[in-house]
């Protein structure tokens, strides 16, 4: 798809870098053509090159033959491209065949979603483990979702979850499509999301290679209690803190711990 933005659309400074987001572009190999000057640039202005599938034709999982037979393509294409991170087409998934995957990171289960042509999800809102990789889950709903199904006409529904995520102390991860995005009111209504998630304080703006390493050294460290006090051991240690988390109606709260 990185083949059909027009010059006008490249020419925006937001296209490449907003509010200072970037993000992971997941690219098909086998299907739409691939502008690499554009991708290029998307790497020269931070973001990250993802893959998406091998064909985007909803067979990857039709059986286990034909999966593993994909597998061994879609990583030479990602290491090829020097990519890390997966997500399945359609978001169709196969949990045990995927723990085959070498990926840093997999990204196709959403937290849950009942319109997507596999239904359900994880009912997680934070990384995980499948296997060796960390699987990061979508967690707000996507645009085509919101835009085509459900026939919203701004972002509230976006705002409302991240109220929600905040509160939990979740991920905040969304998939958004050239496709569904590429008008001028859309466009307007993207831009005023990312300003106002730049404006909440606290939150980690970060690439999904990044979150996944930094789930990888969470998981690789411990904490240790010497008297009174608490310290961290392992490579999470220097940006890792302890904190107690309590709820109070349905809400979590966090409390440093020294």
């Amino acid at each position: 798809m990185i083949g059909k933005f027009s010059a006008k659309t490249l020419n925006r400074p937001s296209f490449f870098r907003f509010s200072g987001f970037v993000s992971s572009w997941n690219l098909v190999p086998e299907r739409y053509p691939i502008d690499w000057a554009i991708v290029n640039r998307l790497r020269q202005a931070g973001s990250e090159i993802g893959i998406h599938g091998l064909r985007h034709d909803g067979r990857l999982f039709s059986s286990k033959r034909v999966f593993q037979s994909r597998l061994k393509k879609i990583e030479e294409y990602a290491k090829s491209w020097g990519a890390v991170g997966f997500r399945s087409p359609s978001t169709l998934r196969n949990p045990e065949w995927m723990k085959l995957m070498t990926f840093e990171y997999d990204s196709s289960f959403p937290d849950t979603d009942p319109y997507e042509p596999q239904p359900g999800g994880c009912c997680a809102v934070w990384p995980y483990f499948l296997g060796e990789m960390v699987e990061l889950p979508l967690t707000m709903p996507q645009d085509h979702t919101l835009y085509e199904i459900l026939r919203h006409q701004d972002l509230r529904l976006w705002n409302d979850k991240v109220d929600w995520l905040e509160a939990a102390g979740g991920l905040v991860l969304i998939n958004v499509h050239p496709d569904y995005m590429m008008t001028s009111e859309r466009l307007r209504h993207y831009e005023a999301f990312l300003v106002s998630m730049k404006g909440r304080a606290g939150m980690w703006h970060a690439l999904p290679k990044d979150v996944a390493g930094w789930w990888k050294d969470r998981d690789a460290s411990t904490f240790r209690k010497t008297g009174e006090r608490y310290t961290i051991e392992g490579p999470a240690a220097d940006r890792a803190s302890v904190v107690r988390v309590s709820a109070t109606d349905s809400v979590l709260h966090h409390d440093p711990v020294t």
